[in-house]
């Protein structure tokens, strides 16, 4: 990986800042208290509009992909978590409370040393939670550095939210090679909402004009679109992860919209909410045997 390229994702994890104060107006476990280390602490100065962590449309998207991913979780026997470019989500902290799931938070080495001080400030040390550095994209893979941590027989359950989002095509083919190769390995499956389309994500930008300008200050933060690097079309979406050698199976984030804690809590549009859930979904990969 060169330099410009490192500095680059360096960028992009830094818009987890940015999501966990929009992560803070819901009732997710945790995230209020992340949010308010990051802020009492200053991790990051950003140039953000006046009040952009409430952009509601945003908080209600986070807000349901954290709760549909842990929908489709529910789904699958989980003993072992490994999650991609975990930022400043609260799942490891969430999950690890349970003796009997290995979790392993991964992100690029600043951005996964700042995620275990907060995580230590809150709750100090599980023996059952780790923080490995590890760049998604990395070829060779960089995510057997975890095996460390995880059990061998024991299949494993890789998450990312918000990652494949930012990144190129040929970026986002790595990531599919590296899970592929974990995969194969231990077994299990892959759960992510990143498959987005841009004709979905139009239609949210379209409803919510704060959300518009909060895009765009990430894209002028990190130097990627939030727009051009997603698919055109769901349909491209599907075709693109059975041409990476997966399986798919698709759960509408409209599953979610009765655990939003938000739509109270920022008084949001439901019947809005629901109309851009109605497009998005969290796609469960498991490897296709064929490939």
């Amino acid at each position: 990986m060169s330099t410009q390229q490192a500095n680059d994702f360096d960028k992009i994890s830094l818009t987890a800042f940015m999501v966990s104060l929009a992560r803070q107006f819901t009732d997710i476990p945790h995230a209020r208290e992340l949010a308010q280390l990051v802020e009492a602490q200053r991790f990051v100065e950003l140039s953000l509009p006046k009040h952009q962590d409430k952009s509601v449309l945003l908080t209600a998207r986070v807000e349901a992909r954290y709760k549909a991913i842990n929908q489709v979780m529910a789904q699958y026997q989980i003993t072992q978590v490994l999650e991609l470019a975990s930022g400043l989500l609260p799942r490891g902290i969430n999950l690890s409370c349970d003796p009997n799931i290995t979790f392993v938070e991964t992100d690029l080495p600043a951005m996964i040393r700042c995620k275990q001080q907060l995580v230590q400030q809150l709750i100090g040390e599980r023996p059952n939670l780790h923080f490995v550095e590890i760049d998604a994209t990395s070829s060779p893979s960089d995510f057997f550095k975890s095996t460390v941590h995880l059990k061998s027989g024991q299949p494993v359950t890789v998450l990312c939210e918000g990652l494949l989002t930012h990144l190129t095509l040929p970026e986002k083919q790595r990531v599919c090679a590296n899970v592929r190769e974990m995969l194969r390995a231990y077994g299990g499956v892959w759960i992510t909402p990143d498959f987005i389309d841009t004709a979905s994500l139009s239609l949210s930008l379209q409803k919510d004009p704060d959300l518009q300008k909060l895009i765009q200050t990430g894209t002028n933060f990190t130097g990627r679109s939030l727009v051009d690097n997603n698919f055109t079309t769901p349909d491209q979406a599907r075709e693109f992860a059975c041409e990476q050698g997966f399986r798919v199976v698709e759960y509408s984030m409209m599953n979610a919209i009765n655990e939003l804690s938000s739509l109270k809590i920022l008084g949001v549009d439901a019947e809005v909410v629901e109309k851009m859930l109605a497009t998005q979904s969290v796609f469960a990969l498991t490897l296709d045997i064929a490939n």
